[in-house]
């Protein structure tokens, strides 16, 4: 087993990340560190947390995205953008670094620095040779936790970025969602009955889906509740019609532009209604046509 407060760490890391194939590279991480009699232990380590952090890369950060942005000023031949640059993408997105330093009060510096010398470390480890290897058990352990310790960063700052977002326009969304869903036509619903109409709509849920090049996306997920009707109110009133409550889970995206991400005037709005349940209770029961 790796020493106690190694695996401390990377397993404080695996709820952090943002996927199954995440945990099963901090997995591979800790089964490395558990060998302890290996002399390149930290080598195999380094592997699998290069390969967390690549996979990172790919999704938070796609290159054809990165260009993209407007702050993105290419550095490299082929307009590839650097490590440092796809890093600040994977955080910001396409929104200005004055803005996520000036209104949102996130310093990204310091946190990239870390990072990338980190991952300078993991390549230097991955293509170890000769004069790179660390045999000593001490030195390996040091080195293994600065990495764990940058990477949490990173990932806490990603996550401090759109945390502080939701903060300031959380009550903005939820009118935002109510609105789409009172004031729209809903398609899903309109299907279920002759008629139907709006109680209530509880959005329970808030998030940053994505930050793009040029646009951040919000989630909305809450749930909404209906009055369904057949027939029209006189075939009600005298038996020949029929009415019912029922709710249904929905989501709300909402685009906002990155020219000003906490303005919702412009936004465009994207929602659907889950009415499988009441489709599936619905349906034929096999066991009685049998």
């Amino acid at each position: 087993m790796a020493l106690p407060w190694l695996n401390d760490q990377l397993a404080a890391l695996k709820p952090k990340v943002l996927d199954d194939f995440s945990r099963t590279a901090i997995t591979g991480a800790q089964h490395a560190l558990c060998d302890h009699e290996n002399p390149l232990r930290l080598n195999f380590f380094s592997t699998a947390m290069r390969i967390l952090f690549e996979h990172m890369m790919d999704a938070l950060a796609p290159v054809e995205q990165v260009v993209q942005a407007d702050w993105f000023v290419s550095e490299r031949e082929g307009n590839v953008p650097t490590r440092a640059q796809r890093i600040l993408f994977a955080v910001q997105g396409g929104l200005s670094s004055d803005f996520v330093k000036d209104t949102l009060g996130i310093e990204i510096a310091p946190i990239r620095q870390r990072l990338i010398k980190a991952v300078d470390n993991l390549s230097k480890h991955v293509h170890g040779r000769e004069d790179t290897i660390i045999e000593r058990r001490d030195e390996q352990d040091a080195a293994a936790s600065r990495t764990i310790e940058a990477l949490g960063n990173f990932i806490d700052t990603y996550r401090e970025c759109r945390t502080t977002i939701l903060d300031a326009i959380k009550d903005e969304l939820d009118n935002a969602t109510v609105d789409a869903l009172v004031n729209n036509a809903i398609l899903e619903v309109d299907e279920l009955a002759t008629h139907h109409s709006i109680e209530e709509v509880y959005v329970e849920m808030t998030s940053v889906r994505s930050i793009g090049a040029h646009f951040i996306t919000y989630r909305a997920t809450g749930t909404i509740a209906v009055g369904l009707q057949w027939g029209s109110n006189s075939d009600v009133r005298r038996g020949d019609g029929a009415e019912v409550d029922q709710s249904f889970p929905f989501h709300c995206d909402i685009e906002v532009s990155l020219d000003d991400p906490l303005d919702l005037a412009f936004s465009e709005t994207e929602f659907a209604v889950d009415v499988s349940s009441w489709r599936d209770g619905m349906a034929p029961d096999d066991e009685s046509d049998s």
